[in-house]
């Protein structure tokens, strides 16, 4: 990647508090009168670059500042700007973390020691310990412990009682064993971790054998083993992915709840991200077992988090509206999701440059597959056609396969037979080309091409439940088995031959979940 493109992407992920920050930083550095401000200005510049284009320009810059002097040698500009951002954001950040605030107070603290003001600097740890203790900081807390025996033996013991001393000998100890108890779990994280990505989700007893070996360990017994915060964390997920791997979702909601309860239960030691990531795989797990209700309690304190930075918003933006429209998808009611569409097309457009293309064209095709449920089939090829026009997309298999197959069930919908055989044809040379063409996809072509050309309505009737008896002998078929995760073609074929709506079959269905 070039300096230029760098430097644009950093500017781009500043939030609002990081630009604030910078431009304090840098008024405090640029003197008086002097040229210094140039890479202010260059900031502010490429900063609207970033607002208003999302992508750097940099004929436009040369044009903008063609009469400055450092144009001559913008790379140097550009480069010094990309190393003050930097500082400024080790600046800005330090001041947000516990482990550089206990940091600089045993600076400080060891500071005073050398100068004998050992009360000062007694002051000084005795806070820096608070901290270490409430955060669970027990390196820094073997640090602080170390320059109290430090000031102990500098007062020739003077100041403290045997009692003192022996206490500190247990923090000590204590501090080590929570050191070696946090470093246990991670080490059985790691290694559950590994099992889950060498087999994925277990298929015979060898598999799951040595998933079970590794549960036996002694210290995922109970809980309780788990001494710290950070422990505790490794526990609950360690446990989740046993039960995601074993296929037992009933144990795995139990845990994924627990993981949030406690996260919830430690607000003063929770990240942002972690609570995000735990409720975003306990709403996943909710929504895999059908607790819709609960789904949308989690999709809330979802939106709810404090994002401390762009990126996370976007991610927040994603996971919370990506699982409300699948939520109304799988429930049957699309006219809800429908309701979501603005915010959608809202967010895209605020977070652009943070969404990746793969997320930003699910939406596209789940907003196409609302208004289908909807019965709205314009607005619905309006959507599908925001995929299909975009010709540098590389995107995964089942993407490229739905979005062409629920383009021929929009045509079918709206009479379109005409185009509707060119678009069948079209479809089979895209799957031809690309090694697509599957038992589900060879059904769905064959069936559009037969009933476009019947006119007989029991004719039609015999082909719906042609398909629909084909589609339900194979449930165990992967090709088809994926597809109803992206289309409810069963669902379809029954609102054709009871003549009742998609939403109706599908909110029918979803309630003897």
């Amino acid at each position: 990647m070039k300096t230029s493109d760098d430097l644009f992407e950093l500017i781009k992920s500043l939030d609002q508090a990081e630009k604030r920050y910078f431009k304090l930083f840098a008024s405090m550095n640029i003197r008086k009168g002097s040229e210094d401000n140039n890479y202010v200005r260059l900031f502010d510049f490429i900063d609207k670059q970033a607002a208003n284009q999302g992508k750097y320009d940099e004929d436009a810059v040369k044009k903008h500042f063609n009469n400055e002097k450092f144009i001559k040698q913008l790379h140097v500009l550009k480069g010094y700007l990309y190393s003050v951002i930097l500082k400024s954001l080790r600046l800005y950040h330090a001041e947000k973390s516990k482990v550089n605030e206990l940091n600089g107070l045993l600076r400080d603290a060891d500071i005073l020691f050398h100068k004998s003001l050992f009360g000062q600097s007694k002051k000084l740890i005795a806070k820096a310990k608070r901290i270490a203790i409430v955060h669970e900081k027990y390196i820094q807390l073997l640090e602080i412990i170390d320059m109290e025996k430090a000031i102990a033996r500098a007062e020739s013991y003077t100041k403290r009682t045997e009692e003192d001393l022996d206490n500190i000998y247990y923090e000590v100890n204590d501090s080590l064993e929570r050191i070696r108890n946090i470093n246990d779990f991670w080490r059985l994280s790691t290694k559950s971790f590994f099992l889950r990505k060498k087999y994925g989700n277990i298929r015979n007893e060898e598999e799951l054998s040595k998933f079970n070996e590794l549960m036996k360990n002694p210290l995922l017994k109970s809980e309780d083993r788990a001494a710290t915060y950070l422990s505790k964390n490794f526990y609950y997920n360690i446990k989740g992915l046993f039960y995601l791997t074993k296929g037992d979702y009933e144990n795995l909601l139990k845990y994924s709840k627990k993981l949030v309860e406690f996260l919830e239960a430690n607000p003063e030691m929770m990240r942002p991200n972690n609570y995000l990531a735990a409720l975003n795989n306990l709403l996943i797990v909710q929504m895999e077992t059908g607790k819709y209700e609960d789904a949308m309690i989690s999709i809330k304190k979802i939106r709810n988090i404090s994002a401390d930075s762009k990126a996370m918003s976007a991610q927040i933006f994603i996971i919370s509206y990506d699982n409300e429209i699948n939520l109304y998808l799988l429930t049957g009611d699309f006219s809800s999701g429908i309701k979501l569409v603005p915010d959608v097309e809202r967010g895209l457009k605020d977070f652009s440059g943070r969404i990746d293309q793969e997320s930003e064209i699910l939406f596209y095709y789940n907003i196409a597959y609302l208004f289908f449920g909807s019965g709205k089939y314009e607005y619905a090829l309006e959507w599908i056609n925001k995929i299909l026009n975009k010709k540098d997309l590389k995107l995964r298999e089942d993407i490229q396969i739905f979005a062409r197959l629920l383009n021929l069930f929009v045509h079918f919908e709206l009479d379109n037979y005409d185009l509707l055989e060119y678009e069948i044809k079209s479809t089979r040379r895209f799957f031809d080309s690309h090694n697509y063409l599957n038992e589900f996809e060879k059904a769905i072509l064959s069936f559009l091409n037969k009933i476009i050309n019947l006119n007989s309505p029991e004719q039609k009737e015999e082909l719906y439940n042609d398909l629909k008896f084909k589609l339900s002998k194979k449930t165990k078929d992967a090709s088809i088995s994926r597809a109803s995760q992206y289309f409810d073609t069963i669902s379809w074929l029954d609102s054709k031959l009871k003549n009742k709506s998609f939403s109706e079959i599908v909110k029918v269905k979803s309630q003897k979940r």
